[in-house]
């Protein structure tokens, strides 16, 4: 089984995602390193839990979400009125249920939660307004379904100190994406310290 040790809580990529991927496999080797979001243990003991990105998708984004729309049935019926959601681009629609499909520059996962949660409580898009719902920016129309302002469900989970950034609110499903994030190595300690003095 193999031993990952966290490395470093690496912070929100954004479009910078494509050339950190490169500098990790550069440093560590494809294949030997990972990204994983870790929900700390219980006081009585038990393990810190870390799960890899279409899991934690699933468990943490999906649990937000989920709790937010069922507490807001008028925000879930807006929802429903658009013919789909996006965040960063219209392609973002081919990704489905799929958080693994991430064509865009940037990774997306709102929309895609957004879905998952709408078939979990059995409800679609009906189409009743022509356009997509844009899960983004402050002037989009789903803003306040956005990340940065759902409320992450389990905020005493949230590391500290927070690696939120500065666009999203504290204790938000954002703020734990950040602050939870951490780049894990299956390499030795001391063949990174090598590796980094050029040995």
């Amino acid at each position: 089984m193999t031993e990952w040790r966290n490395v470093v809580r690496p912070g929100y990529f954004g479009k910078r995602r494509d050339a950190m991927i490169l500098g990790y496999d550069s440093r560590y080797g494809a294949g030997n390193w990972r990204l994983a979001w870790v929900a700390p243990g219980s006081p009585a003991g038990a393990p810190d839990v870390a799960l890899e990105f279409a899991d934690a998708c699933k468990v943490f984004y999906e649990e937000s979400y989920i709790q937010y729309l069922q507490d807001r049935p008028d925000d879930l019926d807006f929802i429903c009125e658009f013919t789909e959601c996006m965040d960063n681009s219209p392609t973002n629609i081919h990704s489905g249920l799929d958080y693994t499909a991430q064509e865009a520059s940037s990774t997306h996962i709102q929309d895609i939660a957004v879905r998952n949660v709408l078939a979990r409580l059995g409800r679609a898009f009906t189409g009743k307004r022509t356009e997509l719902l844009i899960i983004r920016s402050a002037d989009s129309s789903g803003f306040k379904f956005g990340p940065g302002n759902v409320p992450f469900y389990r905020p005493e989970m949230i590391t500290q100190p927070s690696r939120c950034p500065s666009w999203a609110n504290a204790g938000s499903v954002e703020d734990f994406w950040q602050s939870n994030k951490y780049l894990q190595t299956n390499v030795p300690a001391f063949v990174v310290r090598a590796r980094n003095r050029g040995l």
